[in-house]
């Protein structure tokens, strides 16, 4: 069986790349900008396609590299854009554009393309990772959030349309993995409304994961794996 990554250059991508390889899928993974570590993932045999999802003919490289392989049964829409809201009003708009084309148009795009494919598994499915911030978006992150609201309303309109053949489901994570640029103040800041009190690590997203291809019975569903932050912010 054969999985897409979208994002796989770092974090999240990467690791569950390298997981779904351990577990005995053949991986075909999108990146936008060439990585040292990729070549990690190259030495363990997964393919990888470079593709700027704001660009729609790059979108298009990752479904011509899939029609070459009769056995994809996974996507993992994990590719994003975040960036904090410009003052600028014309920059805000094409913060917005961007999010919108990664978020929303590029998985579009692939789940249009590559339905039929899933539909020939047993037991395909497709994966948005979306964001806990969806049911309580900040006025500061308002085009992120917003665009990752349309992924979610775009994965349930799959499930509904695909369905029985191609389940389609969607993982909500909260603080699983700081950014560098997170300092010490605001770590204990969230982590202070986040009922288990830590950050998640990339495993819990992998077992949620693991959980939805698993779980045959399952689809328009939507998982938060956020160590019960949702609980302080929604």
């Amino acid at each position: 069986m054969r999985a897409l990554v979208t994002g796989c250059g770092r974090r999240l991508g990467f690791y569950l790349c390298e997981q779904l390889v351990a577990a005995g899928w053949q991986v075909t993974g999108s990146y936008r900008s060439e990585r040292p570590e990729l070549d990690r993932l190259r030495d363990v045999g997964v393919e990888l396609v470079q593709a700027d999802f704001t660009r729609e003919e790059e979108v298009g490289a990752v479904v011509t590299a899939l029609a070459a392989h009769e056995d994809l049964a996974l996507i993992i829409h994990n590719a994003s854009a975040f960036e904090p809201q410009a003052a600028d009003p014309a920059v805000q708009l094409a913060q917005f554009d961007q999010f919108y084309r990664v978020h929303m148009a590029a998985p579009f795009q692939l789940n249009r393309a590559l339905a039929p494919a899933l539909a020939r598994q047993p037991n395909g499915g497709i994966i948005h990772i979306t964001d806990i911030y969806i049911h309580a978006p900040a006025s500061q992150f308002a085009a992120y959030v917003a665009t990752k609201a349309g992924a979610h309303s775009l994965a349930m309109s799959f499930a509904r349309e695909l369905a029985p053949a191609v389940r389609v489901n969607t993982i909500e994570p909260g603080p699983i993995l700081f950014l560098d640029e997170h300092g010490d103040d605001w770590r204990q800041q969230v982590l202070a409304k986040t009922p288990l009190a830590r950050e998640g690590g990339l495993e819990p997203i992998w077992l949620a994961v693991q959980m939805l291809m698993k779980n045959d019975y399952m689809t328009g569903a939507s998982i938060r794996v956020d160590g019960g932050r949702a609980l302080a912010v929604i």
